[in-house]
């Protein structure tokens, strides 16, 4: 009987103990949870009833010089699908339910999970974009089968004259994982894109994409069960992105792309005074709309695989030997190192042998243009006067001489990916072929031909130093920017050697000139320089433009200014296998010329 009760006390001490080992336990957790934990868990269950959302700044608009908007935001609806803990079987399901009443493409299923993957932080991914009024009614009355789905209005990126203003605009597409990791690496720029879908990626979209963009704004309001909105509680606004007014003249694009239309190549209009860009066309052109929302496969194939390449950018991204049009620089060249004056002049019979060599050079004209001066030289192209030049002056001097007029370099241009174009020398030789010069290359350069390239955009900047006789500043697309910029006022050579050559360009558009077709209709007063320059080399055979292959064609290549007793514009002009520069190119900026003169002076 005793033992019982012994057993009987021993249990319910053990009973105790055990039941405040549990109890201490219990103790320990709530301390865990309630006091040290505390902080996390109190965020933790906020964000079960309080939501961040993302306040999306409009982007700027962008307008020509006359206000006339060329990138707009249209308002528009897109069908959204709430992707928050759901896989993608689940997301798969919901759009399969979807298209049973509306239309989705297999390029919008695509991209909305390459979205998916790509923006790991979005709550909310677009599935249909700029849906009709019929896709909008439709789905509202249908709106109760779908929890997960909502509308949302989205201001779309317009390009209301798309194709005349593609490669100068270029457009804003959807944030790539290429350009998230850049954005990411940058915690101010991450702040500014909270919400944020697209970013510009091509022209001005992409060069002014900062002041374009805006800042986000949020909005933390809480939410009930349902994750129905409750209440407001935080609310930091957005800063909408900056408009842009640009140099450039909408009429003036739109005739420069008529005039452009059938030929592979390009155009630059520039204010002389300034170097303020008036007009900027390269052709073939796109459409800058299809890429808003994510262009499909085979519309972005048919123009990755085009052999035309209507993504290249002309006027800045292309570089092509100069030609002739390299001939005024050169002159000057000659006359601030007293090689020439006016009163020289040589015997050209059609050709030139290269002093102590057999090596001969042809001039274009087979007969040769006879006893020329440098006035003559510059106006009939003669290729013998300057290969002469070329000899007695010296690569070095050459160099020198070039290098005043931005040969070689970058125009400055507010635009992505501009090339520099190059100026070939001997120290660009051994650095480059790990070669020496040799003299036969610095015949050819004088030319504008061997290694010698340069890009439309550095035509025209180097002909407006040359007609300002100083230093520019970059070539410029914003209105009155170039006003910030302090002007040079230091002469680059002798204000008598530009007359010479500006006496020389005024020539070409005369009886004698290489652009005499002009002589009797030039009241524009318009001055110049044409070029040919070659695509490939002809060995022991004569160059037939009859006969050729389009794409072996040289190319044909303008630069003037008008007017020429008074400069106020400047052009520069290339179409690719156009043949001679008198034939194609020249026409080409005379029309534009006059348009200006006519239509927009």
């Amino acid at each position: 009987m005793l033992n019982n009760r012994l057993i009987l006390v021993q249990r319910f001490n053990i009973l105790i103990a055990f039941l405040f080992l549990i109890f201490l336990l219990i103790f320990l957790r709530l301390f865990w949870l309630q006091i040290y934990k505390n902080d996390f868990y109190l965020e933790s269950s906020k964000s079960n009833y309080e939501r961040i959302e993302p306040i999306k700044p409009l982007r700027g608009l962008i307008f020509d010089r006359n206000n006339n908007i060329l990138a707009e935001n249209i308002l528009t609806y897109n069908l959204e699908i709430n992707i928050e803990n759901k896989s993608k079987e689940e997301l798969n399901a919901i759009i399969e339910e979807l298209s049973k009443i509306l239309s989705i493409s297999e390029h919008e299923r695509s991209l909305f999970f390459k979205i998916r993957s790509n923006r790991k932080f979005l709550r909310n991914i677009p599935l249909k974009t700029n849906i009709n009024n019929n896709e909008l009614a439709f789905f509202v009355s249908k709106k109760f089968l779908f929890p997960d789905v909502n509308l949302k209005e989205e201001f779309l990126r317009s390009y209301k004259y798309g194709k005349e203003n593609a490669h100068l605009i270029g457009y804003i597409n959807r944030i790539s994982k290429k350009d998230l990791e850049r954005i990411e690496n940058d915690p101010e720029k991450l702040d500014n894109y909270f919400g944020i879908t697209h970013i510009g990626k091509q022209g001005i979209e992409s060069s002014f994409e900062n002041s374009l963009r805006g800042k986000s704004g949020f909005k933390k309001i809480r939410v009930n069960a349902r994750n129905s909105f409750i209440a407001e509680i935080e609310n930091k606004k957005a800063f909408d992105g900056q408009d842009l007014t640009l140099s450039i003249d909408l009429d003036l694009q739109k005739k420069s792309h008529e005039l452009l239309k059938g030929y592979r190549g390009s155009l630059i209009m520039t204010d002389i005074s300034n170097n303020e860009v008036l007009a900027y066309q390269s052709n073939p052109s796109f459409d800058p709309n299809l890429f808003v929302n994510g262009i499909g496969f085979t519309e972005w194939d048919k123009l990755n695989t085009d052999p035309n390449k209507p993504m290249l950018d002309r006027v800045t991204n292309a570089v092509y030997p100069p030609g002739s049009t390299i001939k005024p620089f050169l002159s000057i060249a000659g006359l601030e190192n007293n090689i020439i004056n006016t009163d020289y002049s040589i015997n050209d019979p059609g050709f030139y042998q290269l002093p102590k060599t057999k090596k001969i050079f042809m001039d274009w004209k087979k007969e040769g243009h006879g006893n020329v001066n440098i006035i003559n030289a510059i106006a009939e192209s003669c290729d013998v006067y300057f290969y002469d030049l070329a000899y007695r002056l010296g690569i070095e001097k050459m160099d020198k001489s070039l290098r005043k007029f931005d040969f070689g370099q970058k125009t400055g241009i507010n635009l992505p990916a501009e090339k520099m174009g190059i100026l070939p020398s001997p120290e660009w030789k051994l650095k480059r072929h790990k070669k020496k010069w040799n003299t036969y290359e610095t015949i050819n350069t004088s030319i504008g031909q061997g290694d010698f390239l340069s890009s439309p955009a550095q035509l025209v900047h180097a002909l407006n130093i040359l007609l300002n006789n100083k230093k520019m500043p970059p070539l410029s697309l914003i209105k009155n920017q170039s006003s910030d910029v302090p002007l040079s006022l230091e002469k680059i050579t002798d204000e008598k050697y530009i007359e010479t050559v500006k006496r020389g360009m005024q020539e070409v558009t005369n009886s004698n000139g290489t652009f005499r077709s002009i002589a009797n209709n030039n009241k524009n007063k318009i001055a110049g320089k044409t070029g040919t320059a070659q695509v490939f080399s002809l060995k022991n055979q004569e160059y037939d433009e009859d006969n050729i292959a389009d794409h072996l064609k040289d190319h044909s290549l303008f630069i003037g200014y008008a007017p020429y007793d008074n400069p106020q514009i400047s052009i520069a002009v290339i179409i690719e296998n156009g043949g001679h520069g008198s034939t194609v190119a020249a026409p080409i900026a005379k029309k534009m010329i006059d348009f200006y003169f006519e239509t927009i002076k």
